[in-house]
């Protein structure tokens, strides 16, 4: 058996290659070097990338991180000093620009300690933080330790990287349009900041250029993958921690609706698909309170969305809010045309929904309790956008079980004995329920009953005190004394709570309602007629019900909400109204297209589109619209082509003519000859007309070898162009004054 030897040129080779291969191995894994402007800008964009999620993260955590921005900060300014005062003195000319090795701020030890403490310490926080959050603090609490330590490029790429997921992530928790685009601007430098380690020398403008291309690039994929990739569930949760918890209680004590009249948070918006009902007939249900002890109304019992039960006991428990449902139901009387729209709630991180009454949905995802209220099998942690239809002139409840009349005329006699005593004489001046209910309204329109949004303090919330001595209140105060009597006087009622009117937008053509909205009235169960609304706010001051907070009430409003501070005089300005109503109608599309893009609607997408591709005349149409973009794109590069090819051509034919005029001055170029060799030939003999024909020649070599970064526009081109036909007219120039034997 033979071996064949290995020649010598092989072995060197192979060698040079491993030596190679080992060099750059080594130079990967050399310390990294960056300057001042580097590290400062990774410090910033660390700050700008953890401020996204500033909300969710916890203060302790918080402290750590502000803590590590300041401590790198405070080493990078004692360096940039240092290095800024040895070049004033000549001492180390530069310093400034010089890269230079992070210095050792912790000891591996130290980080390693920190790193197993933090990781611990999550963990404990997470059965109150829950999964999601426990995950964000763990991601973050990463990037936060990865400063101290990136040795080499690959750490920094990871720092990059982990700065790009915290600013993203913080998408889960907000999805409005212009949060949306300062987190697409912050991924935007992030990207440049990684392109800066691959080409530090290039421009930044030229950085963001070539960023923003292919970004462009991306546009396509990644709209195919929104629209056709299938959204699944997450695996996670956002917590429903109380503090989370935004808007409408579950339980309403004499003045909370009150506090919420300040508030400018927005809570729902709705687009209606036909007409928009007048102000006065838009009660949004959310919840009915049917359980009073005196002080403090609650629901009979509380929604099993909110522990641990499944979907189905929810359903079996609370039934569906489907048309079908409804229509099979005794309690139910369906009358006219059902009134369609969208909702889109905000997140509240609780379980209620809001809609007219009588309401129903097809949504699976969404319950109606036995109240007619609707509410949604989970928490609603996100925007959530869902279909209803109403019937205004529905009867609920033509028929009272015993045991809910007994839960509506449920009353406590220690708080409010006045009230219950009121009610009794009432009862036995009226025998009509609706002469009596029409009693109470006329007293609260006669008397010296007020609406305002400073009601005076009450005792332990008394309804007594409220209804014969201070007679000022809000919403609420009236609700619940007006239920209550009606209890006392044998009339089964219970109030309800939910959000009055809204601003109708003119130029998206959608209602937005706002925590300021806020409000509660009563229900009464009359024979035959069901539960009937009464709101004797409209008795009071009807100008509430009618268009919104009245003028008064709208003083009112102002006066609290001023301050030093306060913006509240640039809210009334005209031109301040018009920018907010475009600027939110641009935001509520987004939400309801793209946030609102949910997986049940793409199952409707998908659908329609592969119904219309069964048909020929659809597909025609496809198959030319994707011939028609292939066609633009294949013009357009040829177009692009073409231009760069007619200021090569030129440049060709410059040096061209050049060599014309050289051979017409005994200076030839021979066939063997390089463009660089007839150069060399040419500084040789005649050196006072190198300088202008080596920078026609080296153009031509640039364009022959080189072929031109493609980066250089046209406009440098065409300058460019114009630069050497003024040094073909020097050079032309020079050889006819030696010809001349001038110069």
């Amino acid at each position: 058996m033979m071996i064949k030897k290995i020649k010598p040129s092989v072995k060197q080779n192979l060698k040079q290659k491993f030596k190679s291969r080992k060099s750059k191995n080594s130079s990967e894994n050399s310390v990294l070097q960056l300057n001042s402007k580097m590290y400062f800008c990774l410090l910033i964009f660390q700050l700008l990338n953890l401020s996204t999620l500033v909300i969710q993260l916890h203060l302790l955590y918080l402290l750590f991180a502000t803590f590590v921005l300041a401590l790198q900060f405070t080493v990078h300014f004692n360096i940039l000093r240092k290095s800024a005062l040895a070049s004033s003195l000549d001492l180390m000319p530069n310093q400034s620009t010089k890269s230079y090795v992070i210095p050792k701020i912790l000891p591996s030890w130290l980080i390693l300690l920190l790193a197993i403490s933090g990781s611990v310490a999550i963990a404990v926080a997470g059965q109150t933080l829950g999964l999601l959050l426990s995950m964000m603090h763990l991601l973050c609490f990463a990037y936060s330790l990865k400063m101290f330590e990136i040795p080499s490029r690959k750490d920094l790429y990871q720092l990059v990287v982990l700065g790009i997921f915290v600013a993203t992530s913080s998408l889960i928790f907000m999805q409005s349009i212009y949060f949306s685009l300062a987190v697409i601007v912050l991924v935007f430098g992030n990207f440049i900041i990684l392109l800066n380690l691959f080409a530090p020398t290039m421009a930044v403008s030229a950085q963001a250029k070539l960023v923003a291309k292919l970004s462009l690039y991306s546009v396509p994929l990644a709209v195919a993958l929104f629209v056709g990739f299938p959204k699944l569930s997450p695996f996670w949760q956002v917590p429903s921690v109380e503090s989370a918890k935004v808007g409408l209680s579950d339980s309403v004590k004499i003045g909370d609706i009150a506090q919420l009249a300040l508030s400018d948070e927005l809570a729902f918006r709705v687009s209606f698909q036909s007409n928009k009902p007048k102000h006065a007939q838009l009660y949004w249900r959310a919840m009915v309170l049917d359980d009073f002890d005196g002080v403090t109304w609650r629901q009979s019992s509380r929604e099993p969305t909110q522990s641990a039960q499944s979907a189905q006991s929810a359903q079996s428990s609370y039934g569906s809010a489907t048309l079908g449902h409804a229509k099979s139901s005794a309690d139910i009387e369906l009358r006219g045309t059902g009134l369609a729209y969208q909702v889109i709630a905000e997140p509240s991180f609780q379980s209620w929904l809001f809609a007219l009454d009588f309401a129903t949905s097809e949504q699976s995802n969404i319950g109606q309790r036995n109240d007619f209220a609707l509410f949604y099998r989970g928490i609603i942690s996100q925007t959530l956008s869902y279909q209803v239809t109403s019937y205004p002139e529905a009867i609920m409840s033509a028929t009272l079980s015993d045991a809910t009349r007994a839960l509506n005329l449920l009353l406590s006699t220690d708080n409010n004995p006045k009230l219950l005593a009121k009610g009794q004489q009432l009862r036995q001046q009226y025998r009509d329920d609706r002469q009596l209910i029409d009693h109470v309204l006329a007293d609260f329109n006669a008397k010296n009953y007020y609406y305002t949004l400073q009601p005076p303090r009450l005792n332990n919330h008394s309804l007594d005190q409220f209804y014969f001595d201070t007679r000022a209140g809000f919403c609420e105060h009236y609700a619940s004394s007006f239920t209550y009597l009606m209890r006392a006087a044998g009339i089964p009622a219970r109030m309800v709570v939910g959000y009055l009117g809204g601003e109708f937008n003119l130029s998206g053509n959608y209602l937005s309602v706002y925590q300021r909205n806020a409000h509660a009235w009563s229900e009464v169960w009359l024979p035959s007629s069901g539960w009937q609304r009464i709101d004797p706010t409209a008795a009071v001051d009807p100008e509430r019900v009618e268009r919104g907070f009245s003028t008064s009430l709208m003083q009112e409003y102002t006066d609290l909400s001023s301050g030093l501070f306060s913006t509240q005089a640039l809210h009334t300005m005209w031109w301040y109204q018009q920018l907010k109503m475009q600027i939110d109608a641009i935001d509520y599309q987004w939400t309801r297209w793209v946030i609102g893009y949910t997986g049940q609607k793409q199952s409707r997408v998908m659908a329609q589109l592969l119904a219309s591709l069964k048909q020929g005349e659809n597909v025609l149409y496809f198959l030319l619209i994707l011939a028609g973009t292939a066609l633009l794109v294949y013009g357009y590069k040829v177009f692009k082509a073409k231009v760069k090819g007619q200021a090569e051509d030129k440049i060709k034919a410059l040096y061209l003519k050049t060599l014309s005029l050289m051979a017409q001055h005994q200076l030839v170029k021979t066939r063997s000859m390089t463009a660089q060799q007839f150069a060399d030939f040419v500084a040789i003999t005649r050196p006072e007309l190198s300088a202008n024909f080596c920078a026609i020649s080296n153009s031509f070599a640039e364009l022959s070898y080189q072929n031109f970064a493609d980066d250089i526009s046209q406009q440098e081109r065409d300058k460019q162009l114009i630069k050497l036909q003024l040094i073909y007219r020097q050079l032309r120039w020079q050889l006819w004054l030696a010809k001349l034997g001038i110069g």
